[in-house]
C-alpha cells in the first residue's frame, strides 16, 4: 500500500450539467464522467488503482484528467452550445496541459511530439513499465 490520494482538483459547479458529472477519478474508473449515463454491470464494481510511487501517481493523476478531457469533448461534439459545459472544458484543458508540462519536466517525454533529436532517444535508457522496477 502506499500513502497516494486519488487526485480530483476541481470543483465542479453545482448545478443540472454538472451534477451529472463524477469527478475525474471516479469517472476514470469507471470509464463515464456522465453519472446520469453509467450504467453498473451486472454488480460490477470497478476495482481502486494504487499507484507505487510518486512517478506512478503523477502519471495516473495525468490519465485521470485527460480521460475527462476527452470524455467532456465527446459530450461536446453533440452539444457544442453548452457553454457551462465548455468552461469545465477548458478547466480540465488547462489543468491536463500544467500537469503534462510538470511530468515532462520531471520525468521526460511521454509524448513523440515533444521528444529531442538526440540519439539515443531518452526513452532508450529508461525501463518500460512492463519491464519491472
Amino acid at each position: 500500500m502506499n500513502n497516494y490520494n486519488y487526485f480530483d482538483p476541481l470543483n465542479i459547479p453545482n448545478n443540472e450539467n454538472a451534477n451529472s458529472l463524477y469527478g475525474a477519478y471516479e469517472g476514470y474508473l469507471k470509464g463515464n464522467m456522465f453519472s446520469n449515463l453509467y450504467e453498473e454491470y451486472k454488480g460490477y464494481k470497478p476495482d481502486v488503482l494504487r499507484p507505487d510511487n510518486e512517478k506512478e501517481q503523477e502519471l495516473f493523476n495525468l490519465n485521470q484528467i485527460g480521460f475527462a478531457l476527452h470524455d467532456i469533448n465527446l459530450y461536446l461534439d453533440v452539444n457544442p452550445n453548452d457553454n457551462q459545459m465548455l468552461r469545465i472544458f477548458d478547466k480540465y484543458k488547462n489543468l491536463y496541459n500544467e500537469l503534462f508540462t510538470q511530468y515532462e519536466n520531471k520525468y521526460g517525454a511521454i509524448c513523440v511530439n515533444n521528444v529531442n533529436n538526440k540519439i539515443p532517444f531518452e526513452w532508450e535508457n529508461s525501463s518500460f513499465p512492463w519491464e519491472g522496477k
